[in-house]
């Protein structure tokens, strides 16, 4: 019988063989952590050979200069995690963050919309976020909830971000849903396929084996909060 090790091995053949830190987002969104965590995070960064760090909004504009020193990319999230404040507020976050320096914002679309059929506010959203962050050299990834939409929304939503310019279509909040999971990366990636975008995993990726199915089914990046373990699992297991 295939064990852990093996399992792992045989996914990471599949998946071409990547660099297991290189497609981390190493995440650290949980509201109970203090500003030190962060900072902890962007200081070890460069040693965890992580492709970025996300952190909440209010630490990302403490520590832009900090991880800017560190050349480590910074990432946080707008809109997060319900995605239904006005439209205004949510711009304005992306505004705020780009300028600041933040690189890649992930912006949770407004689930309401969405399930209303509400596609022309949906792309609209979308476009100015884009054109928000896009004045600053910053870029943004849609998150669209996967597990929550039918299949006929999440076609629609996915031509929406691609008619909107987002770069990146991301599987979940991992609050509202867990996307993580094989299956729900390969119905996305599917999708996104046909419009030249890539898919961010998150939400339940928890293990070095997670991370590498969610790989072979068709994801380019994955959030964790767990990367220290995997990146861990990776170095013992696969050399």
């Amino acid at each position: 019988m295939e064990g852990y090790a093996g399992l792992a091995r045989r996914l990471w053949e599949i998946a071409g063989r990547p660099s297991v830190p290189g497609l981390i987002d190493a995440t650290m969104l949980d509201p109970t952590k203090p500003l030190s965590a962060s900072e902890s995070l962007v200081e070890r960064a460069p040693a965890l050979g992580v492709y970025c760090v996300l952190v909440p909004p209010s630490h990302a504009l403490q520590l832009a200069g900090r991880a800017g020193e560190a050349e480590v990319r910074l990432c946080s999230v707008a809109g997060f995690p319900h995605g239904y404040a006005p439209l205004e507020a949510k711009v304005r976050e992306v505004e705020v963050l780009a300028r600041a320096g933040v690189e890649e914002i992930d912006y949770v679309i407004d689930l309401s919309r969405v399930k209303s059929g509400d596609r022309g506010y949906v792309e609209r959203e979308l476009s100015l976020a884009v054109e928000a962050a896009g004045r600053h050299g910053s870029r943004v990834k849609a998150i669209v909830e996967a597990p929550l939409l039918t299949d006929e929304e999440l076609d629609w939503v996915v031509e929406a971000a691609a008619s909107a310019g987002v770069f990146m279509v991301k599987t979940s909040t991992g609050v509202l849903s867990k996307g993580g999971d094989p299956a729900t990366v390969s119905r996305l990636a599917a999708r996104a396929a046909r419009h030249g975008l890539p898919v961010k995993a998150a939400g339940g990726v928890r293990t070095l084996v997670d991370l590498l199915e969610a790989v072979a089914a068709g994801a380019s990046r994955v959030g964790t909060s767990s990367y220290a373990q995997i990146i861990e699992e990776a170095r013992r297991i696969l050399g």
